[in-house]
């Protein structure tokens, strides 16, 4: 499940990572406003059933990537803030 508002000044996008911990759970971003989530389990056979995954969102403006950032809660949500790129990125 993966949700994405427009704001003021940048873009929110909330996901559902359940299960995962924080450094199984990766986060790229390009300026052309392309989002790369990926999640990896560290024990595949987890008891759980998590599996890897990989979802790409296409934002429909540049963003910033070196101000986007992430948190991964303690309960398995994900939110990230990618505020909008200037023209000349």
């Amino acid at each position: 499940f993966v949700t994405a508002f427009m704001q003021k000044e940048c873009f929110e996008i909330y996901a559902l990572v359940p299960g995962l911990l924080r450094e199984e759970v990766h986060v790229q971003s390009d300026p052309a406003g392309r989002l790369v989530i990926t999640g990896d389990p560290d024990q595949p056979d987890n008891p759980w059933g998590i599996t890897a995954f990989k979802k790409v969102i296409n934002l429909p403006l540049r963003i910033d990537p070196h101000q986007t950032s992430a948190v991964v809660t303690l309960h398995g949500q994900l939110f990230v803030r990618a505020p909008f790129g200037h023209p000349d990125m």
